[in-house]
């Protein structure tokens, strides 16, 4: 009988706990130390206008400033797309184990971004940006529910460098490298710098973070994490025909409109160190001389505008 008593209690005494997680929405206020995240606490761009504040819905991701609307000028919305944007389907971030669906949301008629019914989904923002093109694609998520963690609730633990990759339906992917995170006060949030126009390529993943105020219904602040599309990297064609002729070392040059010039290296010790002698521009001669070049062994590269190095040209010269 006394066992009896003993498990009654402990029975009761669990889920006396988890009211009390419950109700003090522990999943929300669990410490995370050693992130990258930058509290902004007054973002550069100007507050929304004021009008009848909004309720934030718990755990709503969606509500960037408490007085913005969506529609607001300041969101680029309706742009033609190039060929090269994707609708995305799939999210995955290694770094932090996400891989989720992609729903596309858009502005609710009160003037709020949508939001998944599933808090394990992502949404992309339809009118705006596809991911591949110039502008600020933007993709949010909830960070918790009632029932735990959500999508993005470990969006905080990102670093800069690490990547973000979306798919589309047909399978293609479009890859961005994060490059830093920074919360906002949930009244006071950059949505030019989220949702405007940009020339780069970026994807804005959002989310809640910061202190969940139970009488407001959701978080205080707004997280950001900013990431550029990764683009592929240009194979620099590489020098031909160097020579090394008596005090001249030649080359010929590199027909493509994106080079810059071309860097001479020079070993004088049969081949085991190279240094770099030279650096002669597209438009000039391409040669270099030394009196005893005809002693050391060189090759050539090419350098683009870009600042990309091709790989090294035949070694040419007298100690080979």
């Amino acid at each position: 009988m006394n066992l009896n008593w003993r498990a009654y209690f402990i029975v009761m005494g669990f889920i006396a706990l988890f009211l009390i997680i419950y109700e003090s929405d522990a999943f929300a206020l669990l410490s995370k130390e050693d992130t990258d995240v930058v509290r902004v606490e007054n973002p550069s761009s100007q507050a929304a206008p004021e009008e009848k504040k909004k309720e934030i819905l718990d755990g709503e991701f969606t509500v960037i400033n408490k007085d913005q609307n969506m529609n607001d000028e300041k969101v680029v919305k309706n742009e033609r797309q190039a060929e090269e944007g994707i609708i995305p389907t799939q999210i995955r971030i290694p770094a932090i184990d996400v891989d989720a669906s992609v729903e596309e949301v858009g502005v609710l008629e009160n003037g709020e971004m949508g939001v998944p019914e599933d808090p394990l989904k992502a949404g992309w923002f339809e009118p705006g940006t596809q991911p591949g093109n110039r502008g600020n694609s933007v993709i949010a998520g909830h960070v918790d529910s009632r029932t735990g963690p959500a999508v993005f609730y470990n969006l905080d633990q990102l670093k800069k460098g690490d990547e973000i990759t979306v798919t589309a339906a047909d399978g293609e992917e479009k890859t961005y490298v994060v490059q830093k995170l920074e919360s906002y006060p949930q009244d006071n949030s950059p949505i030019e710098r989220i949702f405007g126009s940009t020339n780069e390529k970026r994807l804005n993943l959002i989310t809640c973070t910061g202190e969940f105020i139970r009488n407001q219904g959701g978080h205080q602040d707004r997280l950001v994490v900013y990431s550029t599309l990764k683009e592929p990297v240009e194979e620099v064609p590489v020098p031909t025909n160097v020579k090394v002729s008596g005090a001249f070392v030649t080359w010929y040059a590199v027909r493509e409109e994106n080079i810059a010039g071309y860097r001479v290296y020079e070993s004088r010790d049969g081949g085991e160190t190279f240094e770099k002698v030279a650096s002669v521009s597209q438009h000039e001669r391409k040669a270099y001389s030394d009196p005893k070049a005809s002693e050391y062994q060189y090759y050539v590269t090419t350098v683009n505008k870009d600042g990309q190095e091709s790989t090294p040209s035949p070694i040419s010269g007298g100690l080979k």
